[in-house]
């Protein structure tokens, strides 16, 4: 710990320190994925995950037939359906990571802001 932060604490009464651990504490894969669907966008990040959940599903399903039919041509349909619903899935998939990480930089500046307003208050 920093000088900075020593100050800070020193400053903070009870409340301020709750505000500031519960904003400053890194968040858990769970917690961010949890905290993807709150916020003004919450609505389109859990679209994202259905159209991922069925694209995946759709997919598996047409692999599953591309491997247990004889006929080339059958095989041909169902294996090219099976890889672009797979990678529909996917790209679907990578989509949150930004979001993610935007989070997890919004949660971070909050954090500052709040230490530089306690430190600007307390002097």
């Amino acid at each position: 710990m920093d000088k900075l932060d020593t100050m800070i604490n020193e400053a903070l009464d009870d409340e301020d320190r709750l505000i500031l651990e519960k904003i400053g504490r890194e968040q858990t894969l769970a917690e961010a994925a949890l905290d993807l669907f709150r916020g003004k966008l919450g609505w389109l990040n859990g679209v994202l995950l259905l159209g991922y959940l069925l694209f995946a599903i759709a997919g598996a399903y047409a692999a599953w037939k591309f491997f247990t039919l004889t006929e080339i041509l059958d095989v041909i349909r169902w294996g090219v359906s099976a890889a672009v619903l797979l990678l529909a899935a996917l790209i679907m998939r990578m989509t949150v990571y930004p979001a993610i990480q935007a989070n997890r930089i919004l949660r971070a500046m909050k954090h500052m802001e709040m230490q530089i307003s306690l430190l600007g208050v307390k002097r």
